[in-house]
């Protein structure tokens, strides 16, 4: 996975976006579900500007709840995280 935070932000929002196609729920319908408009749903599952409350009510919108582990990287020691220092 990318360190980059726009990624993993991305990377979560297509997951929510191919929940929501699997469990059959348009754009629109989610829309309604989370009281916003079709282009604010959009955005999101672009993954612009979004929070993680707002990952949580769309999970919990589509019937899921959210979970978040956090795992040592296998990548290599330990290291600050960029653009600080140790």
């Amino acid at each position: 996975m990318s360190a980059h935070p726009n990624a993993f932000a991305a990377r979560i929002t297509r997951e929510l976006a191919a929940l929501r196609k699997a469990e059959e729920v348009t754009v629109l319908e989610l829309a309604e579900r989370l009281d916003t408009t079709v282009q604010n749903v959009q955005r999101i599952e672009r993954g612009q500007n979004v929070t993680l409350r707002t990952l949580h009510r769309i999970a919990t919108a589509l019937g899921f709840k959210v979970t978040i582990k956090f795992e040592r990287d296998a990548r290599g020691p330990r290291s600050p995280p960029p653009g600080r220092k140790r």
